[in-house]
């Protein structure tokens, strides 16, 4: 991952495959390197989205605990000026929400209000936090079609109860972990939201651990033996993600 030609060489498979953008959700707190990032862009032609924000508790700089709401909303815009950001994400919590968490959870929809970014969550497994993350954001003035409810797919469960919630309130409901060979579990999830009429409102994504063209090579495929059409297809995989990430600053942008 440090290796600027081998990455380069990834992202070139990638675009073989029909992946044109990629949303880069690390953070400097996991090592993220945005120079390095910028090269294999640069290089490989590949558009990347430069998210951030925090991430979960344990990845928190130890500030943030001591830190007031309004500190952690002055701070989320000056990284966002600083980068520049193309969204807040992720923005985790795992199935029971610290403290500190929800105080992010409120600062990042404050700070959405001040620059229009969408924002994107991380969920725990199996995504018990989703209703409360979405509460967090919509208390804090968000509107639930600036959001996407992340890594859902986790959510096991033949009624999509929760997804669906998810989906009636505006947000965006997130399958992005796909792409592995676990994947048969979400595919009757997905055909039971398309077929409910939701499918503009669902994000699909491969994590990197999984490459990042795998969504488009292993996971597409068995929606499409399970029935979903090309043009669905094609409007959750481009049209969906070009209307979550579209916004209009609401401040000066850096060159």
């Amino acid at each position: 991952m440090r290796d600027v030609n081998l990455m380069v060489e990834e992202l070139n498979i990638a675009r073989r495959d029909g992946i044109t953008c990629i949303v880069d959700a690390g953070s400097e707190a996991m090592g993220r390197d945005l120079d390095f990032v910028r090269q294999a862009a640069m290089k490989s032609g590949m558009t990347v989205v430069a998210a951030g924000g925090f991430y979960t508790q344990p990845f928190y700089p130890r500030e943030i605990s001591t830190m007031s709401e309004d500190q952690i909303v002055r701070a989320l815009i000056k990284q966002a000026d600083a980068v520049p950001l193309g969204a807040f994400g992720e923005i985790g919590s795992w199935d029971e929400i610290t403290r500190d968490e929800r105080k992010v959870f409120r600062a990042v929809g404050k700070a959405h209000l001040a620059t229009d970014l969408p924002i994107f969550t991380h969920t725990g497994i199996p995504g018990k936090s989703a209703l409360e993350q979405l509460d967090l954001l919509e208390d804090a003035g968000v509107d639930p079609k600036r959001v996407a409810i992340g890594h859902l797919g986790n959510l096991v469960d033949a009624n999509v109860y929760v997804h669906r919630t998810v989906c009636r309130r505006g947000a965006y409901v997130g399958f992005d972990r796909q792409g592995g060979n676990n994947d048969a579990q979400q595919v009757p999830m997905v055909m039971a939201l398309i077929e409910a009429g939701f499918a503009n409102h669902l994000l699909f994504a491969g994590d990197a651990s999984r490459g990042y063209n795998r969504l488009m090579t292993n996971f597409l495929p068995k929606l499409r033996a399970a029935g979903a059409k090309d043009e669905v297809l094609h409007g959750i995989t481009v049209d969906n993600p070009r209307r979550f990430l579209a916004f209009v600053p609401k401040r000066v942008r850096k060159k």
